[in-house]
Order: structure tokens, then sequence, then C-alpha cells
């Protein structure tokens, strides 16, 4: 049975999953969810969020990180999460920078309705909606994202928005430490993780912010392109 997974285009945390799937090379199928009435994960009564993945022997596996886990176990090659003490050390560091990385996010994508209803332009694209549901689901959902973000800056501190994606990128690079990948010379999940949460805002000023570290952007495009090579090679 093909894996499924469901989603939200633009989420981070869909994102995370994704990576992860392209770059073992699995052939899976994405389910748009409905953001409003989340009408496709009505068999999720208790898990109300995405992501969902729905493995090859139709086990429901929830949350980013433990479904990422659960696709290492799956289709073990190649192999992502680190075995050794000292590796999974670092690797699990960097998976709980990854979670203030992305939790500071919507501070940037949503500090103006303008660029708000920009990063919810995806909707128009993907999914089997209605042209009024894509309407409604992108209006109502950049006003409330709008608001979301004003209550993080304010919660996590954020003045500026732009400088905390640069604060964040600069720790990444540092981490690097002059290494291809967090994971050395081939990407862990902790590369995997901030792959596709930096994904989730391509086409988007918070990207262009990011990518004023050239290290950073070298890392984000390494990945990128091997996540592609895999992805061609399956699907020739």
């Amino acid at each position: 049975m093909k894996p499924k997974l469901y989603q939200y285009a633009a989420c981070p945390f869909c994102n995370k999953v994704r990576s992860i799937l392209e770059y073992k090379g699995v052939d899976f199928e994405t389910i748009e969810v409905h953001p409003l009435n989340k009408k496709e994960i009505a068999f999720s009564p208790d898990y109300r969020a995405v992501p969902i993945y729905i493995d090859s022997k139709g086990a429901q596996v929830n949350d980013s990180t433990p479904i990422m886990r659960r696709i290492d176990e799956e289709f073990p090659e190649p192999g992502v999460f680190s075995c050794g003490p000292a590796e999974q050390a670092e690797e699990l560091k960097w998976l709980a920078w990854s979670d203030k990385f992305v939790k500071g996010l919507p501070t940037a994508l949503y500090d103006t309705l303008p660029n708000a209803l920009k990063s919810f332009d995806y909707i128009t694209q993907v999914g089997k909606f209605s042209w009024f549901e894509k309407l409604t689901i992108k209006f109502s959902g950049a006003a409330v994202m709008t608001l979301v973000a004003k209550k993080i800056r304010k919660r996590e501190g954020i003045a500026r928005p732009d400088d905390f994606l640069r604060q964040k990128a600069g720790e990444w690079v540092q981490g690097l430490n002059s290494r291809p990948f967090m994971g050395g010379e081939h990407p862990n999940g902790a590369d995997l993780a901030v792959f596709g949460i930096t994904r989730a805002v391509e086409g988007l000023r918070a990207l262009r912010v990011l990518e004023e570290n050239k290290v950073f952007s070298e890392w984000y495009h390494r990945t990128q392109n091997l996540i592609l090579r895999r992805t061609e090679t399956v699907n020739v």
C-alpha cells in the first residue's frame, strides 16, 4: 500500500515529513486537508492536526518528528537519524532548535495582512476545493494568522521578525561548523527537518532574508539539490 500524507502544502511541519520521504525516494500520496473544516481527516477524531501519516501497512502516525522517525524505520535506506550517542545528542539538540525556529516563523510570514495573503496564495493552487472555499480559506486564514503572529511576537519577545530570521540562520551556520550538513557528509534528521521548515517559505520574503546568509543559502540549496536528484531517480 502506498503511504499517505495528510497535509497543508505550506505547513512547515508537513514539509519536514515530505523532505524525508523525498530524500528516501518513497512513492507516496499527498492529501491536502481543508484547514477550516478538516473533513479529509474525519477518520481521526482524537488528533485533528496535520501532518498525519498512514504508513505502508495502514498504521496512523501523528506529529512531524515521530512521523520522520517512523519513515526512517519503514524505509531504512538511506539511513537518516543518527545512531552513535554523541551524534544522537547533537541531532536532538538541533531538532529542539528547529522547534524554536518554526515557532518564530509566523512573525515574519504574517507580519502584515498583505504578506499574510501572499503566504496563503498556495491555497489557490492545491487541494480539491471549490473557488469559494479557496477564497474563504485565503482571506480568513490570513486575517487569523496576522493576529496569531502579533501574539507570538509578544510572547517570544521578537521585536523585529527579520532580525529573528537572521539570528536563526547564523546559529544554524555556526552549528554546521564548515560541514556540508549537520549530519556531516550526509543529511541527518535535523538537516531534513530544518530544510523542510525552510522550504515552506519558498517564494516569500522570509526565505530571501534567510538567504542573506551565504553559508545558510549554500546548505539549503545543497540539501535541495540532493533531494531533487533522489526524486528524479525514482520518477525515471
